[in-house]
């Protein structure tokens, strides 16, 4: 195999992947830093149901933590909230919320989401690596239109 055709082998693999792992992108989404602690691989849906969404990761933290009855998942997190929520879907409008209005800075319904890894006890809670989570905002893709205001990042 001469020299040109190994040159040209990589090249055409970048070419024929790339489009495919845009294609895996959620619709909307921008992108995450990489880390190890990512969670869902990159942006997380914040509203919606089942795999790469903020309430999956939750509710998946509350059973891997125990709690396993919704009773006992809607104290504690009136307990995380400092709220009196009487049902789960209350909780969870709450939660979503509250993750929209303080993460997400560029509107399009994705943040970044990492797992935590300290120490429970500095929070005084035993189940802090599996129910709280870091966020920021997902980053938008900046194109080259230049009349479009370039989005703040988020570090």
């Amino acid at each position: 195999m001469t020299f040109r055709r190994i040159v040209r082998l990589p090249v055409a693999g970048v070419i024929i992947i790339s489009p495919a792992l845009w294609a895996a992108a959620p619709e909307g989404a921008g992108t995450c830093p990489s880390d190890a602690k990512l969670l869902n691989g990159g942006p997380t849906k914040i509203f919606g149901e089942g795999p790469g969404t903020w309430w999956e990761l939750v509710i998946n933290g509350l059973l891997t933590a125990g709690f396993v009855e919704e009773d006992d998942q809607i104290n504690y997190l009136n307990q995380i909230f400092n709220t009196d929520f009487d049902c789960l879907d209350e909780l969870k409008a709450y939660n979503l919320r509250l993750v929209q209005d303080t993460w997400d800075e560029n509107h399009n319904g994705y943040v970044c989401a990492f797992q935590l890894r300290g120490t429970p006890a500095n929070f005084n809670n035993p189940y802090l690596d599996l129910t709280f989570f870091g966020v920021t905002d997902d980053r938008e893709e900046i194109g080259v239109d230049l009349a479009k205001p370039v989005p703040r990042l988020v570090s």
